[in-house]
């Protein structure tokens, strides 16, 4: 297995992929125009050719080498917020006190806010069910933090992950239902699509601008507060051993948790480390370790074993002929 940048090819691969993910994905909707501008921007920022630092994004497939199959995929976007407003809700406390009748009263309040504009968020991860084994989901999380690692420069110093929130099985989101339905007059699936495919304007125009009090939700609505969906429960504890927290912000729309965490903190990124390779042997004996390339439209990344020479590296035929690199060449290594 190995994963490489998207291409112009891979469009009706990610297309599948996308109708295979199901509700609340907004990174990845089931729109054909859509997904194709978004491998368009992957494409030229790439190339070194993103217009600016708000249309910066890298989109990466994991490809099964059996058959040249894509089975996955995942995303980086370097700066959220600067061409439309990075709209989240912030779960705050208020108090209230009467002395004269004892009483204190408590409550939490959502505010709208931007708070995360210009941060850097990583998502649009994806896995087919068959490939959800040996550990190939946690191999394609972390590729985009040694890639943060090797191009620093182009990220910001704090990253986010929205996480999806709850939902039934026909789509519906308690959080937004009793909030959000109220302005948007829509049902969830058609909110969250308008936002993935068109843009969040119709937020700006319709949100309401006041704190919402959590406690004049129904039951259903607070119990969804900040509650990640179940299938979403391992990616949020893989980015938790990474070093994200949930620092109680909120996705506008389902209510699920956006986690965030200090770029240059994040174990993954911090713990890999640059090296020349010293050597390329038929078999190597040594632990299992995600590789990467140095470059940007040539980026490879593949597990296999590596064994440290001082700060080089030896590695096998096999890794050297999936990433393209021979003796000499600089490669990015961490742990698996």
């Amino acid at each position: 297995m190995y994963i490489r940048p998207v291409t112009l090819d891979d469009h009706a691969a990610i297309l599948g992929l996308a109708q295979k993910a199901g509700f609340g994905m907004t990174s990845l909707p089931p729109d054909g125009e859509v997904l194709r501008a978004k491998i368009e921007r992957a494409v030229k920022s790439f190339a070194g050719e993103a217009a600016s630092e708000a249309e910066e994004s890298y989109l990466f497939v994991l490809v099964d080498p059996d058959g040249d199959v894509v089975v996955g995929l995942c995303g980086i976007v370097c700066h959220v917020g600067l061409k439309q407003p990075f709209y989240s809700y912030k779960l705050a406390t208020i108090t209230q006190a009467s002395e004269s009748l004892n009483i204190f009263s408590k409550q939490q309040v959502l505010h709208v806010v931007n708070d995360y504009t210009g941060a850097s968020e990583i998502g649009s991860l994806y896995l087919l069910p068959e490939y959800r084994r040996d550990r190939i989901g946690r191999f394609l999380s972390r590729v985009r933090f040694v890639f943060m690692a090797e191009h620093r420069a182009r990220f910001d110093d704090k990253v986010i992950a929205e996480i999806r929130g709850t939902h039934d099985k026909d789509g519906n989101s308690p959080f937004y239902d009793h909030l959000a339905r109220h302005f948007f007059e829509m049902e969830f699936k058609k909110a969250d699509y308008i936002n993935a495919t068109t843009g969040n304007q119709f937020i700006t125009d319709l949100m309401p601008k006041h704190p919402i009090y959590v406690g004049l939700l129904p039951k259903v609505a607070q119990e969804a507060v900040g509650r990640p969906y179940p299938s979403s429960e391992p990616a949020k504890a893989m980015l938790e051993r990474e070093g994200f927290r949930w620092n109680q912000y909120l996705d506008i729309f389902d209510g699920g948790p956006t986690m965030e965490a200090e770029t240059d903190r994040v174990a993954t990124l911090k713990d890999s480390a640059s090296g020349k390779i010293a050597a390329i042997e038929p078999y190597v004996e040594g632990e299992k370790h995600i590789m990467a390339t140095s470059g940007l439209a040539d980026f490879r990344a593949t597990v296999g074993r590596l064994r440290e020479d001082y700060s080089d590296f030896i590695i096998s035929e096999r890794a050297a002929g999936v990433l393209g690199v021979t003796v000499g060449d600089s490669i990015r290594s961490v742990k698996a």
